[in-house]
């Protein structure tokens, strides 16, 4: 474009940081990112308790008493406490009423608070102490002793034990001088215990007799039923 040198216009040396993204490294920003800041819990509603109530009135103190040590009374008296917000105090209850609060690094999660490397310990301290006790999920169940099991089932009413539901017991409670014995047959041919007459381990069964003694033997005499 034709004009004198003070108004004609000249194609500039550095055309942009596309281009000439070397010329433009100075302009960058320095300022590292911030860290990814961890994500609260989200938290049901709920109706506060007593310890709650507790909580909130013992933050509350704390919260005065730690405005005046540090910005004087004069600043409590203009101000107000203004070491947290009524906004933060109501959040660290409702995340202990759900035991969320447990260590500084949950309270520092949870509330996003800024004092929390500096005051963390105290406040965790104070939830300690006035907030509800972790219900155990582990019961224990004494044992009973076993020689007792049978006292407490005839004293519920009348049952009928079968042997092997004695026998277990008594086996369990270490004392076997008790245990029933079952009645064992005897046999009415040869008068020994385990089998009958009709049983072919009986020696006087028939079928242990030769051919030829059979004639000379009597046939054995069965109990009548």
């Amino acid at each position: 474009m034709s004009g004198c040198p003070r108004c004609k216009i000249t194609a500039p040396a550095t055309c942009c940081n596309i281009h000439d993204a070397s010329a433009f490294s100075t302009f960058g920003s320095l300022l590292p990112k911030p860290p990814r800041a961890s994500q609260c819990s989200h938290l049901p509603k709920y109706t506060k308790d007593k310890k709650d109530y507790k909580l909130e009135e013992v933050l509350l103190d704390w919260h005065k008493d730690k405005t005046v040590a540090i910005y004087r009374w004069a600043c409590l008296n203009d101000h107000g406490a203004i070491v947290m917000t009524n906004t933060m105090l109501n959040r660290i209850i409702d995340c202990v009423h759900h035991q969320k609060i447990l260590t500084c690094q949950d309270l520092k999660r949870e509330t996003g608070w800024m004092n929390s490397d500096r005051f963390g310990d105290e406040v965790v301290k104070l939830i300690q102490q006035h907030a509800m006790p972790t219900a155990s999920l582990l019961v224990s169940t004494p044992l009973r002793h076993r020689g007792a099991a049978i006292d407490t089932e005839l004293a519920d009413g009348p049952l009928s034990l079968s042997l092997s539901h004695l026998t277990t017991i008594f086996s369990a409670s270490g004392d076997n001088s008790n245990i029933p014995t079952k009645h064992r047959s005897r046999c009415s041919a040869c008068g020994q215990e385990g089998h009958n007459a009709r049983n072919q381990v009986c020696p006087k069964h028939p079928s242990h007799v030769s051919t030829s003694d059979k004639e000379n033997v009597s046939p054995p005499t069965y109990p009548h039923a």
